[in-house]
């Protein structure tokens, strides 16, 4: 299949800043005819704004002109919640205004955060992500690479490479192949109580970390914290396609959620994949990973059910009487697949992953029959968006190929963990 000439250029404009739009992925090219631009106010995401890219020298303020426009509700909504901080202490603040304005945000002196990046032989991808932690804006912090199975020395020698220079930096390997393993090793090796995760091919904000404690200052109750992750490029139809398929960067309002005051109404709350968040972007409490028994070695990418393993343990946070708040200013920057054969293989893994996930709430009791029978219906809106995202990427016959796809992998991923779950008792429980 041939990809569109025209290919959209991810820009960020902070509307409280005099500057351009700056690039997300690099700078402007010849083949970019449409930008679609990240709006902030006080380091804030606000919203999108999609415009012509020429005139390029005009960008900004036709940018900031119509972000003035359509987004003007969401602008005004964020003003009074700030000008609702200043007048309080953060402390007395309420829930909402305390999480909204990242220029709030305390950047030292509070709760430790140690960042976690679980990867395999991925060492091009990881040095970036590494890169854009060092210059997040928060201490303390730790940053504690997980080597999961690895087959070169490659990911070894890039971590102590850095370490060299900035004392935050650790390496530590987790011999067996698994990111639930991984994860679960990272949590026994972390120095703080707070402990974000993101993946090696992600790009944190500068402000991630301070939203992370923020997050959980504002909320005692708060177990989990998770956050906007956004695309960082669109030039090929499978970015475009990964981008319009999965919800992962359009909700641009702090959201708290738990089983009685703060619930979605979806008819499949709390069992509905993808409400909280995704697993390229959220925090944890350490003692809430040790008191729920850890992320499920069944689960995630490199085990049996090759994903899942971050929405079992949203749930499982849930389910425990825990709180999720979902922060839009935890922000980071997530590169999708650019080619078609590479997005079908993440497709397939993600519908495994959803399967596994299912089929292990089904048969530990925790979700009954009626419960996924009634949430059927929410297959008219998984079929919407994938038609959608087909479009997105001028697919055609091949994104209905990446649907089947997608599908195949969700049959798989739930016989896979019957059959898993059968073969080890055990694991068919929390574990």
């Amino acid at each position: 299949m041939t990809e569109p000439r025209a290919s959209i250029w991810v820009g960020l404009l902070d509307l409280d800043d005099s500057g351009p739009v700056r690039g997300v992925s690099g700078p402007l090219g010849g083949r970019h005819d449409i930008a679609r631009v990240l709006v902030r106010l006080h380091h804030a995401p606000i919203g999108y704004v999609q415009l012509p890219v020429a005139p390029a020298d005009s960008l900004a303020a036709r940018a900031t002109s119509l972000a003035e426009r359509t987004l003007a509700g969401r602008i005004r909504g964020h003003e009074d919640l700030d000008k609702e901080a200043q007048a309080a202490q953060q402390e007395s603040a309420g829930w909402l205004a305390a999480v909204s304005c990242p220029h709030r945000f305390a950047t030292s002196g509070g709760a430790g955060v140690t960042v976690i990046i679980c990867t395999r032989d991925r060492t091009k991808g990881l040095v970036e992500s590494l890169r854009s932690i060092q210059q997040v804006n928060y201490e303390p912090l730790e940053i504690l690479v997980v080597d999961n199975a690895p087959t070169t020395d490659g990911t070894r020698e890039l971590v102590t490479a850095l370490a060299e220079d900035d004392a935050r930096i650790r390496y530590t390997c987790e011999p067996d192949p698994g990111l639930s393993r991984a994860r679960n090793h990272g949590v026994a090796r972390a120095q703080f109580e707070l402990i974000g995760f993101t993946d090696d091919d992600t790009r944190v904000d500068p402000g991630w970390p301070a939203a992370i404690a923020a997050g959980f200052a504002a909320d005692s109750e708060a177990m989990c914290v998770t956050g906007l992750v956004a695309s960082s490029s669109l030039d090929t139809g499978s970015e475009r396609y990964f981008d319009s398929r999965y919800s992962w960067g359009e909700a641009f309002e702090p959201r708290r959620y738990d089983l009685l005051t703060h619930r979605h109404p979806s008819v499949l709350y709390p069992f509905s994949a993808g409400v909280f968040g995704t697993g390229a972007n959220f925090a944890i409490r350490r003692s809430a990973v040790n008191e729920l028994g850890g992320f499920d070695p069944i689960l995630g990418t490199g085990g049996p059910g090759r994903g899942g393993e971050d929405l079992d343990m949203f749930l499982r946070v849930i389910l425990a009487g825990g709180r999720i708040g979902y922060l839009p200013s935890s922000l980071v920057w997530h590169q999708h697949r650019s080619d078609v054969d590479a997005l079908g293989d993440q497709i397939y893994s993600y519908g495994h992953g959803l399967g596994a996930y299912l089929a292990k709430q089904l048969i530990t009791g925790q979700m009954r029959v009626s419960v996924l029978g009634r949430g059927l219906g929410h297959a008219r809106v998984i079929l919407g968006r994938t038609r959608r995202a087909s479009r997105a990427g001028q697919m055609r016959a091949r994104g209905r190929r990446l649907a089947l796809t997608e599908a195949r992998g969700v049959v798989a991923g739930a016989l896979c963990y019957r059959r898993v779950a059968r073969q080890a008792p055990g694991a068919s429980r929390e574990p």
